[in-house]
This record gives C-alpha cells, structure tokens and sequence, in this order.
C-alpha cells in the first residue's frame, strides 16, 4: 500500500538526518570546547555530561519530526487526507524509529561515561516516547478533520438539488458556455446522482450527452418543467463563429424575462430576436462586421433587461442610429430594420 512512497521517504529522510546528525555533532563539538574552556582541564562534570546528553536528545527528536512530516506530506499528496490506516502505519514507522534511538543513546551514553547514566536513559526515554505521542496526537487531528469534512461533503452532495431541464431547453453548456437545446433527459439518475442530458449545440450542431451538473439555465430558473414558460429561441444552426454563438446564447437569456411580459415587451423580444438572427445568418457581412453588430444587439437586450430607471439611454441612442449604417451593406437587414427599429426604438422611448 505504501511501497510506492517508501523509496522516496527513505531518500529525503536520509537526506534530512544527515544535516540534522552534522548540525547535532558541530553543537556537541562547540559545547564540549566551551567546557574546556571554562574548568581548564578536559575533566567535565555530571553536569556539563548531561548537557551533551541533552542535545544529543534534541537532535533525535527532530529527526522523529522530520521523519513523520516526510509520511505526512507523501501520503497527503498522493491521496488528499490522512486516513485511519495512514495513522496506524505512520504511527508503526514512528515506533520503529524511536525504540531504535532508545537503544542508540544508551550506547553513546556509555561510551562517554563508561556506563549509561540512570537518570539521562530514563529522561532520554521519555522525550522519544513524547515524540511518538506527539505524532500520534497531531495524526488523530488529522484523520478526524479528514472524516468530519468527509461528510460534511457527502451531505452538501446528498442535499443539493439536482438539475434536471426537459426537451426543447435553452441551455449553456460546460465551462465555455456554449449555447445548445434540449433534445431528451433521463428519467431517473445515474449512479452519480445527476441526470443525464442530450443536449444539441448550436455551435457544431451535434448531440452530445452532459450530465445536469453541466448545464446552466436560460434564463437561471427552470421554467420549462413548470409548463408556463412562453418560449422565444435564437436558433443559431447557420452560425459557424462560436463567440457569435455566445453572444446569441446571452441575448436569448436576457430576453426571456420579456416573453412573459405585456404585448409590447413580446413585440420587442421578437423584434430582437428576428435581428439578431438575421444578422449572424447574413452572408453578405464580413464576420468583424457580424460580431461588431451582435455585441451591439446583446447591449440592447442588456439594457431592456434592466429597470427603465437604470437603463443608459445615451447608450441606447447611439447604437439605434449606428446600426442602420453598419448593416447598409446587406439589402435584407435594411428592409428588417425598417420594420424591427421602430419597434427597438419606441420600446426605450427615443427617436
């Protein structure tokens, strides 16, 4: 389970011991100096002895942390949590290590005193066992953190609603957003608690499957599964420019809320509605000259959406009396706009 990490533990705890072992050695070196220093002989006391001891101690607890901040950091990266049975294995390493030091210290205490010292092995005994509490305790955190955010997610997953749209659905699919229509949803959901979706794109015109997670409303609430939905489409099958396929997808969105408004809010959706689509259909505009235009008509439907206090009418203005000199290229949009922009115009109440 863990035999895919342990070549690379040992190379950085290797690695990490021996810094720790120099660092630890030049400390011992530095202090025996001073106590030379200090008596004049080579004679040191039971206290300068335990001194030495001390940081003998002190270099191995660090190299239990190190140690376990190694497996931590592995197991973390290779599977996002600490689990109960990656306490219990980190836990055997830290055990390992420090009944393996117990026995190291004793030995280098002898050897400098001739015999181990009762007090330093017993003192030394216990720093290494707190060492191995100390992991133990930091790794009980850690997997009941894992478990309690665990299902913490699990309920937020079981709670959530479900997206489900019915067939003939305006829709904005995945993180691009592109524009697509309904054409059949499942009836019951998969084995990851979504509905399934065939939904055709406008952009490609093809079908694809996407789950309901995938899927975003136009407008934001599913009315089509209420049955009181008055629907108003910006079909773009001819349009093979996808930002025009966005910007199509925004416009139909912001003129949903209209469609169920009075007649006058109707006849200006569909006056919209009849121009933008004749404009990304019209193949005698260059496709700057389609995109210039559709970015001017998704601002109009922009401010139509909006409360008629909030609205820029300088906004407005300027674009009603630009667009009949961008389209005069095309014969057709021009005999549209005589009949849509009176009505684009008298909607915004300006001349």
């Amino acid at each position: 389970m863990y035999e895919d990490l342990e070549p690379i533990a040992q190379l950085k705890f290797g690695k990490e011991m021996n810094a720790i072992a120099e660092q630890t050695r030049l400390s011992v070196q530095e202090a025996k100096s001073r106590f030379a220093a200090m008596t004049g002989t080579g004679i040191r006391s039971g206290q300068h002895e335990a001194s030495l001891a001390r940081i003998r101690i002190a270099g191995i607890e660090r190299m239990g942390r190190v140690l376990f901040d190694i497996w931590v950091d592995l197991i973390t990266k290779r599977n996002g949590k600490i689990s109960r049975a990656d306490v219990a294995f980190i836990a055997h390493k830290m055990e390992q290590f420090v009944g393996a030091q117990k026995s190291n210290l004793r030995n280098v205490f002898s050897l400098e005193r001739g015999a181990a010292v009762p007090s330093l092995v017993e003192e030394a005994d216990n720093r290494m066992n707190a060492v191995a509490a100390s992991a133990r305790r930091d790794m009980e955190i850690m997997a009941r953190e894992s478990e309690a955010f665990l299902r913490k997610s699990e309920e937020s997953v079981k709670q959530a609603p479900k997206k489900r749209f019915s067939p003939g659905r305006r829709v904005l699919v995945g993180m691009g957003n592109r524009p697509a229509t309904v054409q059949s949803v499942a009836d019951v959901p998969s084995t990851l608690g979504e509905y399934v979706h065939e939904v055709l794109v406008d952009s490609d015109q093809g079908v694809h499957r996407v789950l309901g997670c995938d899927l975003q409303p136009v407008p934001d609430l599913d009315e089509d599964l209420r049955g009181n939905r008055t629907a108003i489409h910006i079909h773009n099958s001819n349009v093979a420019n996808i930002n025009l396929g966005s910007q199509i997808g925004v416009i139909n969105a912001n003129l949903q809320s209209l469609t169920r408004g009075d007649e006058t809010q109707q006849e200006f959706a569909r006056a919209i509605e009849q121009l933008a689509q004749a404009v990304a259909s019209e193949s005698a505009l260059e496709e700057a000259q389609k995109q210039e235009i559709v970015e001017a008509i998704t601002t109009i439907s922009e401010e139509a959406s909006k409360k008629p206090g909030e609205r820029s009418n300088a906004t407005l203005k300027a674009l009603a009396a630009w667009i009949p000199t961008a389209i005069s290229a095309a014969n057709n949009l021009v005999t549209l706009w005589r009949s849509t922009g009176p009505t684009i115009k008298a909607f915004f109440g300006i001349n």
